[in-house]
């Protein structure tokens, strides 16, 4: 994992961008049977779909990321993506 202070010097918003990492990171690809490996979720999963925007709005002036942060932390609270969920991604959550 990249830390904050190791982030391109064209990142506005650090913290957004360090949590894109980690869920591009833990959405990275499909399994075999086109799920994400990390969820289970068809591929590509809503996280890594929101992932890749946040990557996108942390380069971008601080109004238009601060949509994309409030929806990273939503879907953190999606049933499914509760640290209690431990079916299909083996204790992990987002």
């Amino acid at each position: 994992m990249v830390i904050a202070d190791q982030a391109p010097a064209d990142i506005v918003d650090r913290m957004l961008w360090r949590d894109a990492q980690q869920m591009l990171g833990r959405h990275a690809e499909a399994g075999p049977d086109g799920t994400c490996v990390w969820c289970g979720w068809r591929w590509p999963c809503a996280p890594r779909r929101l992932a890749e925007r946040a990557d996108a709005a942390s380069r971008r002036p601080w109004r238009e990321a601060w949509t994309v942060r409030h929806d990273l932390n939503s879907i953190r609270a999606m049933p499914g993506l509760r640290e209690d969920y431990t079916d299909r991604n083996q204790g992990r959550y987002t």
